[in-house]
């Protein structure tokens, strides 16, 4: 699903940290460019290190969320995960610019930044509107802990430990199944090709809405990943006692878990507007990143 295209007046910039020298190089010559379109632009802390002493001002990234039209993101797929979480609330559009390694979120080459910046501050882009996932973690089932909402995926992962991890999982308070393995992903679409994919499970389409929920290692030939529909509102009972067990948000936020604590997990109200290139499709995209259908 596309969206309304808005031109930009006020360009909030996230970058990755520790990757001081690759930024300073693309934003030493592109924010004169952009002051010369009559664009502003707000820089968030890792930015400004980059670039040394320096007179610009520095901002919060949720100071960025508050003010900014467009949101460029130079860094990898992680650095995009991290600025959809603050962009959910204004439904900002997210451009990234990839600095990682395989930049499949991130899908614009560094060599073509101006190129492309300059198409989609005169309009000409494509915003796809990406489904979230809406998490909220209660203690013994009972108080909402932590509530994120999530581009890629919720995991429960039992990490380092060597035991075994029993969890029972339901769907709209229907019984679906007692797993035992190393753990559970939930994913969206947009997730489907990240840990969901390399542990068995399916690749969904960009535009579906729903959910899927892959096994870790489940200890049972018949356990296999199923893909539930937007409207699904799945609980998930953490049983293993004295175990080193987390769930982690989008890979980047990671809570322990406790026997009788509940994992409440739905499609989220809100959705994350990434720019895509119009002059690429998706299927482009997977074969060229992920070397999907190669023989």
């Amino acid at each position: 699903m596309m969206s309304k295209k808005i031109l930009p007046k006020t360009i909030g910039i996230l970058t990755k940290p520790h990757r001081s020298t690759e930024v300073r190089q693309l934003l030493t010559p592109l924010l004169p460019w952009l002051a010369g379109k009559g664009l502003s632009v707000m820089l968030d802390r890792e930015a400004i290190l980059s670039m040394g002493p320096s007179p610009l001002s520095v901002f919060d990234r949720e100071e960025i969320a508050r003010s900014a039209d467009l949101l460029i993101v130079l860094g990898g797929d992680g650095t995009i995960l991290s600025a959809a979480r603050i962009a959910t609330q204004r439904q900002i559009p997210i451009l990234g610019i990839n600095l990682g390694t395989l930049g499949f979120l991130a899908e614009v080459p560094k060599e073509e930044t101006f190129l492309v910046l300059d198409s989609v501050i005169s309009g000409h882009y494509v915003a796809e509107r990406r489904a979230m996932i809406h998490a909220d973690l209660l203690k013994n089932g009972e108080r909402i802990t932590e509530s994120h909402d999530v581009l890629n995926d919720v995991v429960i992962n039992k990490g380092t430990t060597a035991r075994m991890i029993e969890v029972e999982i339901y769907a709209n308070n229907h019984f679906v199944t007692e797993m035992k393995g190393d753990g559970v992903i939930f994913s969206s679409a947009t997730g489907s090709t990240a840990y969901s994919m390399a542990a068995g499970g399916p690749i969904l389409h960009p535009e579906s809405q729903g959910i899927v929920m892959t096994p870790i290692c489940p200890h049972t030939l018949t356990q296999r990943p199923i893909v539930f529909p937007e409207s699904v509102r799945l609980e998930t009972l953490f049983k293993t006692a004295d175990a080193h067990v987390m769930v982690i948000f989008d890979g980047q936020i990671s809570v322990p878990l406790e026997k009788g604590d509940v994992l409440r997990i739905s499609r989220s109200d809100h959705v994350t507007r990434l720019l895509v290139s119009p002059d690429r499709n998706y299927f482009e995209v997977l074969r060229d990143k992920l070397r999907w259908g190669d023989a």
